[in-house]
């Protein structure tokens, strides 16, 4: 890893950098400070968020795909697509490592469920974790969407936010996605 970052040392976009620094200079500073002043503050400053806001809002108005040539996301098509089936035809060929995967996933689900039980104190029901980790992937393949599991990092995020509960991540997942939908037309402009 160490020789490839090397190699491609010039290929490395000063803008890209230095705002990617920024960024997380400002995360881990609002970060430390919400938590130095937690008892104090009633509500957490959602800097992940706010951050994600404002950096498109600056790369949209400074035009960073011409005058910096950094590249964009590009065209996001609107709504969701119309439901297929699944292509079976590669069920074969795939079915072995498939099974893996699902079973990974959900076990790190569950682990991440059950952490969370535990911290917060309240029960997971491991059979309502099977069926929703089921749903939640059968479903969205009719959608060509790839498959879902518990996240390390998307719950650190959460939980960040200040959500406690499902109900409250629930929220704030779909807070995200209103401010999503909101700035869509901007995040055209975000860098990859």
């Amino acid at each position: 890893i160490y020789a490839y970052i090397f190699e491609n040392i010039r290929s490395v976009q000063l803008e890209a950098s230095l705002l990617s620094l920024l960024s997380i200079v400002v995360l881990v500073l609002v970060k430390e400070l919400n938590e130095k002043f937690q008892r104090n503050i009633k509500v957490v400053l959602p800097i992940d968020l706010l951050l994600i806001i404002a950096t498109s809002v600056a790369c949209y108005y400074a035009d960073m795909e011409y005058v910096y040539g950094l590249e964009v996301v590009g065209h996001i098509p609107e709504g969701l697509p119309s439901p297929k089936p699944p292509p079976m035809n590669v069920l074969p060929e795939v079915v072995t490592e498939a099974f893996g995967v699902a079973l990974v996933g959900y076990v790190a689900s569950l682990a991440l469920a059950q952490g969370s039980a535990k911290k917060f104190k309240y029960t997971v029901d491991d059979n309502q974790e099977f069926l929703a980790h089921g749903l939640s992937n059968v479903i969205p393949s009719f959608f060509s969407c790839i498959p879902s599991a518990a996240a390390m990092g998307r719950t650190t995020l959460l939980y960040s936010m200040g959500a406690r509960t499902q109900v409250a991540c629930l929220v704030s997942c779909v807070l995200i996605l209103v401010v999503i939908y909101a700035f869509g037309p901007m995040l055209y402009w975000l860098p990859m």
